[in-house]
């Protein structure tokens, strides 16, 4: 079963390239509505309005640890969607 959560603040562009670059040794923060969960990126896919990324990774922290999500994620407004799967 799916976890869907919405994301209020997250990190900048460069900051998911580091993480996709170097994801043994660099995560995300997301703050979510009601919580927050640091991340491991081990996908990223920039859309075509260069703001919007398909990410795919592993949480590392809280509750969902372990566990792999897919997310939805604007660097523009840093919001989006994080679904644990």
């Amino acid at each position: 079963m799916a976890n869907e959560m919405q994301i209020t603040d997250g990190p900048d562009k460069p900051a998911l390239q580091w993480a996709v670059a170097y994801p043994d040794r660099q995560e995300v923060h997301f703050r979510l509505e009601n919580d927050a969960v640091d991340a491991r990126i081990d996908r990223i896919e920039e859309q075509s309005d260069g703001f919007t990324f398909k990410l795919n990774g592993r949480v590392t922290t809280g509750p969902h640890k372990d566990r792999p999500f897919e997310a939805q994620y604007s660097v523009e407004g840093r919001t989006g969607t994080l679904r644990v799967l």
